[in-house]
């Protein structure tokens, strides 16, 4: 996702300059904020920050409507936060971008593994997500509008097709990476029950339904019981709210590679650091460590979460 990002804002950036404006936001992962960033150096367009809201892990929307203006080039905004698990309300922020003319790009990264992607539903005029968080391979996926990819002056060898989405696709694809995913999202699908109608993207509706029931019901088991255990700090949005079944924390008094290691000890995954959004950590007080991040996946289980919760009391 991080190199179609770069190779998009290039191709946009080169129709934008000095009194442009692209908008970003504090909860995003730095892979849809870096290539943006870049044009106020390339183009001279100015950047504006949407500020999130550290106490519940969402962004400031009074922010957004204030940010957002009749300068605005593009809104790039995330789907998910991959460091707190918080769902924005894409649909709503494109409104407000298309209202004033603006462009709308979503980082659906963290969003792809546990949520149906709808870009009509968005609203959006691009959205990209990476394979390898829904049990794919490495390799990133970014979808366009038709006429947008065909307008934007992308950077490309002179022998190359001209048609979209090819004249996005510099040198040799990474064929087994394509093969690789498309299988992910066969997978998905096959998580659906036998003769669930619709073909493929009716059995993706449905398997996705129940792996968000499934993530709900074991955040809300972890978050009950993480937050009983004294010195431990969780961060973002409750559960019940819109989220993913991502949760990050703290232990007051410990490092939290010491955490993580901890549980990895114990036969449990936990990663820590600021996972690229390290805004979001700033913004938490918890530069320079970071936080402890667990998430659900479809092989979670009940008895998973009992087992991070009993080590994590054990300390």
């Amino acid at each position: 996702m991080t190199s179609l990002t770069f190779h998009l804002a290039r191709g946009l950036g080169r129709a934008w300059g000095p009194g442009d404006e692209v908008v970003v936001t504090e909860l995003d992962h730095h892979a849809n904020v870096a290539p943006w960033r870049a044009l106020a150096v390339d183009r001279g367009v100015t950047v504006r920050t949407v500020r999130m809201q550290p106490d519940t892990g969402t962004l400031d929307w009074n922010d957004l409507e204030r940010t957002i203006g009749p300068r605005t080039r593009l809104l790039a905004i995330g789907a998910a936060s991959n460091a707190l698990g918080t769902i924005s309300d894409v649909r709503a922020a494109a409104a407000l971008a298309h209202a004033h003319g603006a462009l709308v790009f979503v980082d659906a990264v963290h969003y792809a593994p546990h949520r149906l992607v709808d870009v009509q539903e968005m609203g959006c005029d691009f959205l990209a997500c990476s394979a390898y968080k829904f049990y794919g391979p490495h390799i990133g996926i970014l979808w366009g509008r038709r006429e947008l990819i065909e307008a934007a002056d992308v950077p490309r060898l002179d022998p190359a097709p001209q048609e979209s989405p090819e004249r996005l696709e510099t040198g040799t694809q990474n064929h087994e990476g394509i093969v690789g995913a498309a299988a992910a999202v066969d997978f998905l699908a096959g998580l659906a029950a036998p003769g669930t109608p619709g073909g493929r993207r009716g059995a993706l509706a449905a398997a996705y339904a129940e792996l968000h029931a499934r993530g709900e019901a074991l955040l809300a088991q972890l978050w009950t019981a993480l937050e009983a255990i004294p010195g431990l700090t969780l961060f973002g949005p409750r559960p019940g709210q819109p989220r993913t079944p991502t949760l990050s924390f703290v232990v007051h008094g410990r490092a939290t590679t010491d955490v993580a290691q901890c549980l990895a000890s114990q036969g449990l995954f936990a990663s820590n650091g600021d996972f690229y959004a390290s805004t979001v950590i700033e913004r938490l007080g918890q530069a320079p460590y970071g936080v402890v991040r667990l998430g659900a996946s479809c092989y979670t289980s009940e008895s998973d979460v009992e087992r991070v919760v009993a080590a994590l009391r054990r300390g």
